[in-house]
């Protein structure tokens, strides 16, 4: 008879086998496919800021900044946070973003990986193998089913 310690372990061992890592090159990818979706989010935002205001907000470097550290928390806060850890790269290349524990991450999951992704150099974090944005905040960025 199986105790109830006996199927939890069974069950974390049949789910770690099941997760296998997003490859370089679908992280990658993933990349590309949200630096598009990215640039159209602060498009619409420099847009919408001069349709109201009548004012350019990228004729100077630093509110340009400003717009694209915004639209980089909004993109993924929202994608990552409202589809179970999915961004337009991520579903184009089925992959999805995972907690430590195999969990699905929360909207402030989220809302952290993508306030991770702002500091300075972080994108050539990816050639170490393990980003800054997955090691700070515990996840991992895994192939779905």
């Amino acid at each position: 008879m199986e105790t109830q310690e006996t199927q939890d372990l069974l069950l974390d061992i049949e789910q770690e086998t099941m997760i296998v890592h997003a490859t370089v090159g679908q992280r990658f990818l993933n990349y590309i496919i949200d630096m598009v979706g990215m640039y159209a989010l602060a498009t619409v935002i420099i847009l919408a800021v001069y349709w109201i205001t009548g004012a350019m907000i990228v004729d100077d470097s630093s509110p340009g900044l400003l717009v694209g550290c915004i639209a980089i928390f909004v993109y993924y806060s929202l994608l990552e946070g409202i589809t179970n850890g999915r961004s337009l790269g991520k579903l184009v290349t089925r992959t999805r973003v995972i907690k430590e524990d195999g969990s699905t991450p929360t909207i402030s999951d989220a809302m952290k990986r993508s306030v991770s992704r702002l500091a300075p150099f972080e994108v050539l974090s990816a050639f170490s193998g393990h980003p800054w944005h997955d090691k700070w905040t515990r996840t991992y960025v895994v192939k779905t089913r």
